[in-house]
């Protein structure tokens, strides 16, 4: 009888062995998924602002030309105001 409850031990903490191996795994699969979501989502994130800073410097780009342009009138306007004078 004592064997056979040696055995029952045996078998019950292998198991138990495998079943905790198993949750760890299965724990660190679930982290690595959530990593991988979560740094696709900083990707995207990332990629979004890359966009927007262009298309900000884009449209910083184009208001540069037309403030030079009105510099440009301005002065014009300003020499022909002077020789009307």
């Amino acid at each position: 009888m004592s064997d056979r409850i040696v055995e029952e031990i045996v078998i019950f903490l292998v198991v138990g062995a495998v079943v905790v191996a198993a949750m760890w795994q299965f724990g660190a699969s679930r982290r690595a998924k959530a990593a991988l979501a979560r740094d696709t989502d900083y990707r995207k994130i990332a990629e979004r602002a890359i966009a927007a800073q262009e298309a900000t410097e884009g449209r910083l780009a184009d208001v540069t030309g037309q403030l030079t342009e009105m510099n440009l009138r301005v002065a014009a306007m300003e020499r022909v105001l002077k020789d009307a004078e």
